[in-house]
């Protein structure tokens, strides 16, 4: 019987779902990647993401910028990639979800070079070259992963942090063709492509020239392959790097290197002035 993966051939079940939320709970104990600013809580951020996907799949995280951020090895051939995003949840009007695919100004700017396409007056092929552009880095690896069995990954939240979704969506960027499906046009300093989607006018991809170069994704909600619904986080005890080590090394941890400073024990004899 062949094995089904998750997020490449199912949705989480309800245990890997739970230990996903579980997982990412634990970071806010102090030491996620994300400091509220308004009450100095920690949140997870986009490696804690990672890493929890990691876990609940039983692949393992790259952190090296590579193509995908998490690969799952299988039993029935290549590994499968898991590509991680973190976004604020978009307006419930929009319909759609987020994802930042990259911010490489250079290789954008070289491609549309090497094409001979100034953006501002030839959006339409502009758009083309860069949507192609970061499909051809998948296919670079696809000697290395099962590129139809990978797949985007996008952790949402609300802007308090307090609210949470996971949704899936295919890995290939053309579910709307760029030469015949999107309207590609030049607003002041970016690109802009529309689509028509469910009877309304959509903006599906936005491209910053001259801002960082970043490239924004709004797929369609209709795209996505599965979302696991709304979710909140868990509240652990906050634990401070010092409590951490602590507990992991109770037997090696100084002493004199107490949680508080009234706790250490202090040798007597030593010279606290030095």
């Amino acid at each position: 019987m062949s094995v089904e993966y998750p997020l490449r051939d199912r949705p989480l079940n309800a245990d890997e779902l739970e230990a996903l939320r579980l997982m990412l709970s634990t970071f806010r104990d102090g030491s996620g990647q994300v400091i509220l600013k308004w009450n100095g809580e920690s949140m997870p951020g986009f490696r804690d993401f990672e890493r929890a996907t990691a876990a609940v799949t039983y692949g393992y995280a790259r952190e090296d910028k590579g193509i995908f951020d998490v690969w799952v090895p299988t039993a029935d051939g290549k590994p499968y990639g898991i590509s991680c995003k973190m976004a604020s949840l978009q307006p419930a009007k929009n319909k759609c979800s987020f994802m930042e695919l990259s911010n490489s100004a250079a290789k954008f700017h070289a491609a549309l070079a090497e094409h001979g396409v100034v953006w501002r007056d030839e959006p339409a092929r502009a758009g083309k070259v860069i949507i192609d552009l970061v499909m051809s880095w998948h296919e670079a690896v696809a000697d290395e992963v099962d590129l139809e069995g990978s797949r985007y990954a996008v952790l949402d939240h609300d802007a308090r942090w307090n609210v949470f979704s996971l949704k899936v969506f295919p890995l290939d960027l053309r579910t709307a063709d760029p030469v015949t499906d999107v309207e590609w046009i030049a607003e002041g300093k970016r690109l802009d492509g529309w689509i028509q989607v469910d009877g309304r006018r959509h903006r599906l991809w936005q491209w910053y020239a001259d801002s960082g170069g970043q490239l924004k994704y709004y797929p369609p909600l209709s795209w996505g392959e599965w979302s696991s619904g709304s979710f909140t986080l868990e509240q652990p005890d906050p634990q401070s790097l010092r409590s951490r080590a602590i507990d992991y090394f109770p037997d090696l941890w100084p002493a004199s290197m107490a949680e508080a400073p009234e706790e250490a024990e202090t040798d007597p004899d030593a010279d606290l002035t030095a």
